[in-house]
């Protein structure tokens, strides 16, 4: 591999000589310097008898174009465009210009914006004197203008209304991304019910296993221990007023309407949401996403509906599930407390009534979807790193969490409101 070199060729007669530019330009192993090679272009007969642009009417009148041959460049970096464009500084006060229309395509393309962004900033001498090593001033210039424009854009981004302004611009960022997942998603069932979506039913079955079956032991134990502590809660009570019989029925409606769908809420999102969400971003990271839809496949319909599906049809009985181990964990508080275990069980059957079950299931519904919506919606727009797959997982426990909570102080109003009790 031979080594950068930048030659005159000579031209027959009064013609201008040519610029071969050969071998491989490389910052590491250096390259000629522009100076030089511009004070041997003005030495030549043809660059004296150019006459100086302000004598000229026109500038494109006296403009003299220096042919240049790449036909020996072998390989480059940024170190040839950078000689190229202060050869052009050193030239174009003379009225010559270096022809760019014998480079490749990209290095003429690449010197055509150095060019153009050169001629609109001011800056734009110091960077390449600096690059170069022309003129240790202008490089210190260069790093304090730099300083400068870092210290201005810091003070910008303290200031309170920049910052509502990248507020606003990630909430609408962020508003945008929800409603194009949502009616992606509302598509992707559309198409189900029609019968044209592409849904993997074994998965199905799967994922109902995983978010179903699999989460049995942790919602008993956490509904039976929330079921004891209202029960203990409400023994201290109610015991001053001589009235324990009723803790088994209060602990009942308070898991039959909130409790119990709440709960199973909250371990689904640390547990199922978390799952799909770091499921689909690794999937992101790995472009199987970006193969599905190279295949023609939806990952809306592969992917995200059999999760909603499983979700919607296991929140609901997980939600019954957890409400029989919380009354069943009251029971077992107020049983040594001299109630009969057979009295405790008839108290809870006198409060158990179809509206307090029917709440808590409509409840369920809702929870399971917007579980399922916030764990694919962090997945399928998570990031390409691991960084970003453990981003989305966190955000997606957070997110289904937080929304779990607004819909149920939303069904708190909307039921008392209705009377639906």
């Amino acid at each position: 591999m031979n080594a950068a070199a930048a030659t005159l060729t000579p031209a027959a007669g009064d013609a201008f000589p040519a610029l071969k530019i050969s071998g491989a330009w490389s910052i590491r192993a250096g390259f000629p310097e522009a100076a030089a090679i511009a004070a041997a272009i003005t030495a030549t007969p043809a660059a004296k008898k150019t006459p100086p642009p302000a004598a000229a009417p026109a500038p494109a009148a006296t403009e003299t174009v220096l042919p240049l041959d790449a036909s020996g460049l072998e390989r480059y970096d940024s170190s040839l465009p950078a000689f190229l464009l202060e050869l052009h500084r050193q030239l174009e006060p003379l009225g010559i210009r270096p022809a760019s229309e014998n480079l490749p395509p990209d290095l003429a393309g690449l010197l055509k914006l150095a060019l153009a962004h050169a001629d609109n900033d001011g800056n734009g001498r110091a960077d390449i004197e600096e690059f170069t090593g022309d003129d240790a001033a202008s490089t210190a210039a260069a790093a304090r203008r730099r300083a400068g424009d870092a210290a201005r854009e810091a003070a910008l981004r303290a200031t309170l209304t920049y910052r509502l302004g990248a507020w606003a611009l990630a909430s609408a960022r962020a508003w945008n991304a929800a409603l194009e997942f949502t009616g992606r998603v509302a598509g992707a069932f559309a198409n189900f019910c029609r019968g044209r979506a592409r849904v993997r039913m074994r998965e199905c079955g799967l994922l109902i296993q995983d978010c179903g079956a699999d989460a049995l032991p942790i919602i008993a134990l956490v509904s039976s221990l929330t079921g004891l502590i209202l029960a203990y809660l409400g023994v201290l009570q109610m015991r001053q007023v001589g009235a324990v019989t009723m803790v088994p029925g209060a602990v009942a409606l308070s898991m039959l309407r909130e409790m119990g769908v709440l709960m199973t809420g909250v371990i689904l999102c640390g547990r199922t949401a978390t799952a799909y969400a770091a499921q689909l971003a690794t999937m992101n990271v790995s472009e199987e996403t970006a193969a599905l839809r190279v295949l023609g496949i939806s990952p809306y319909e592969y992917l995200v509906l059999p999760r909603f599906f499983a979700l919607f049809l296991m929140t609901p009985l997980l939600t019954l599930y957890a409400n029989l181990c919380g009354i069943a964990g009251g029971l077992l508080v107020v049983a040594p407390m001299g109630i009969p275990l057979e009295q405790g069980v008839e108290m809870t059957l006198r409060v158990i009534k179809m509206p307090s079950v029917a709440a808590g299931l409509i409840k369920a519904f809702v929870f399971a979807i917007l579980i399922a919506w916030s764990g694919c919606f962090r997945g399928m727009n998570a990031g390409k790193s691991s960084q970003a797959v453990g981003d989305a997982t966190t955000s997606a426990a957070v997110l289904g969490i937080t929304l779990l909570v607004i819909a149920d102080a939303v069904f708190a109003v909307l039921f008392d409101v209705i009377h639906f009790f």
